[in-house]
């Protein structure tokens, strides 16, 4: 290489030997490198331009140059999904839209990319319909004003999804009541903001997540006599425990102003719901106390009712019941499927079981009051018969039925060929060796013909006694499941993939009893099932009489 390197004759003769550079080529060198290296700095300079005239002219073939502006406008759409759709449980506590790197969906973003997606981002009102506005200080309302306006203006005729919410603050001097006032007037100004476009309104989310709800001098807008036709979902939360307060008052006002409404959850107390004019209404859910006639109205003016969960615990409040007679006919919801009821007095139970008809009830869900009521047993059947159902979730928690009754239940052929999933909790109370017993299928030649008990069951919830009745969990456990890897021929029965046991054990006052044995036991197949073991500590009471030997599961 040196070789095709012209050199003078001097820096010739120093190559070929070892001889020193004097004083004199030590400069001359220098000079030669300096100016080399000019020369490739200015080829490096000539190089970066080439190559950025190279992707800029590369850019004006890039393939989305051609994108027409309504397949760019459907990829924008496709790429902002309403956040009431993404972030359910989250979007109260986050500002939407914003400019964050977080947020890289955020319309805004999309708008500061170039003039074309500014323009198209701006002209696609999907894009800015939905908006989640958290007020933290007493401030939110002017640092929103802006935002607010612009979703408003860009969003034009479109549907709006609203997420309000009302936030404890992280900062210590916004915890103070004026600090809190102030906070919760700010979201009211908010709220001024959307009320000319309550028409538009699709989605509606308000949380007051405050401690205490300190009221301004303002109160919340009165609602248009147009009400919100358009709106098909609302979601309602606050920590006030009083149905009067005016927050409630005006969620409930809101409620009867929407008559088109699909999905309902009320986090609050509701009560003199007076009407329920929600033809479509498919799902309904109050989970901080309701009345039995207010429930009635839903069950008589929501025909398309699907889904309905409610619990009836309002403080000092007894059981409020509808006004029926023997000649009025039985509510028939044709629709319903889920219908889960907590907190049930016996009256309520009663007027339920005696005046709803549900023929495609799938799950049943029943939870008792504090205070142990008789059960009705005959209501109870003659409901369970009269609907007709297939049910595949039966549920009864603090509930006085016997053993004996759920038996019977489970018998039924609307209940033996579909339940799958089964709780029976009755005050951690332990379920009898005969509904144990009952449960846990035989493998018996002597009659093959016969039919499985419950053979789609697949997650059992009970209680048994821990030290009694460990050998029989065990053996139910086997009767209800399997490995497909190991069994080549499916079982007349599902392979049980839950199992939750709350092992009752007594308490002594001289020695420890736990259920950790029985744990170990079922350490085996966690991986394959969900086993989950609760231990409770119960009195003594009487001796335990037939405690056998609990042996390892060398079959598993």
């Amino acid at each position: 290489m040196q070789e095709d390197i012209e050199l003078q004759p001097r820096f010739q003769s120093l190559f070929k030997s070892n001889e020193p550079p004097s004083h004199l080529d030590v400069l001359a060198i220098s000079q030669i490198l300096e100016d080399r290296l000019a020369q490739i700095f200015e080829l490096e300079q000539q190089l970066a331009k080439l190559r950025t005239e190279v992707h800029v002219y590369e850019t004006l073939l890039s393939g989305i140059r051609k994108l027409p502006p309504e397949l760019l406008t459907e990829i924008f759409v496709h790429l902002i999904a309403p956040i009431n759709e993404r972030y359910y449980r989250y979007s109260i506590y986050s500002c939407y839209p914003r400019v964050d790197a977080l947020h890289q969906s955020s319309p805004i973003v999309l708008s500061h990319v170039c003039r074309k997606w500014r323009s198209v981002a701006l002209s696609t009102p999907q894009l800015w319909s939905t908006i989640s506005v958290p007020h933290r200080t007493p401030l939110g309302c002017f640092n929103y004003a802006n935002l607010v306006e612009r979703c408003i203006t860009h969003s034009r005729v479109s549907p709006l999804y609203i997420t309000l919410a009302v936030l404890n603050s992280t900062n210590a001097e916004f915890r103070s009541p004026t600090a809190k006032g102030l906070r919760f007037s700010s979201a009211l100004d908010t709220l001024d903001k959307f009320m000319p476009e309550i028409s538009r309104w699709r989605y509606f989310h308000l949380d007051i997540l405050t401690s205490q709800t300190v009221l301004s001098e303002r109160s919340f807008p009165p609602l248009p006599l147009s009400g919100a036709p358009n709106l098909y979902k609302i979601l309602f939360r606050t920590y006030s425990p009083n149905f009067d307060s005016s927050e409630v008052l005006w969620a409930l006002e809101l409620l009867r102003a929407s008559p088109n409404l699909h999905h309902i959850l009320f986090l609050a107390p509701i009560s003199n719901l007076v009407e329920a004019p929600w033809v479509h209404l498919q799902h309904f859910e109050s989970r901080n106390g309701m009345r039995l006639r207010d429930l009635f109205l839903i069950f008589e003016g929501c025909p398309a009712l699907e889904n309905c969960i409610a619990c009836f615990e309002l403080e000092d409040e007894g059981p409020s019941l509808p006004s029926f007679v023997e000649s009025d006919p039985v509510i028939v919801l044709s629709q319903l499927r889920k219908l889960q009821l907590t907190h049930l007095r016996q009256a309520e139970l009663i007027a339920i079981l005696q005046w709803l008809t549900a023929p495609s009830l799938t799950d049943l869900i029943f939870a008792g009051h504090h205070v142990s009521d008789s059960w009705p047993d005959e209501l109870f059947r003659s409901f369970l018969a009269r609907s007709a159902c297939a049910l595949n979730t039966l549920s009864l928690s603090r509930l006085s039925y016997s053993d004996a009754n759920m038996m019977d239940y489970l018998r039924l052929p609307n209940v033996q060929h579909t339940l799958e999933h089964l709780v029976l909790d009755k005050w951690k109370t332990p379920i009898s060796p005969e509904l144990l017993n009952f449960l846990t299928f035989k493998f018996s030649s002597e009659s093959p013909g016969s039919s499985p008990v419950l053979p789609k069951l697949n997650d059992v919830t009970f209680a048994i006694h821990a030290i009694v009745q460990a050998v029989p969990l065990r053996e139910f456990f086997l009767s209800r499941w399997y490995e497909g890897s190991r069994n080549h021929v499916p079982f007349p029965v599902a392979a049980l993939q839950r199992m939750a046991v709350i092992l009752l054990v007594p308490y002594l006052p001289n020695a420890t009893v736990s259920g950790e044995q029985i744990r170990r036991i079922f350490s085996r197949v966690e991986d394959m099932v969900e086993i989950d073991l609760e231990t409770y500590v119960v009195n003594g009471g009487p001796d335990y009489p037939g405690i056998e030997k609990l042996k390892n599961l060398d079959e598993i």
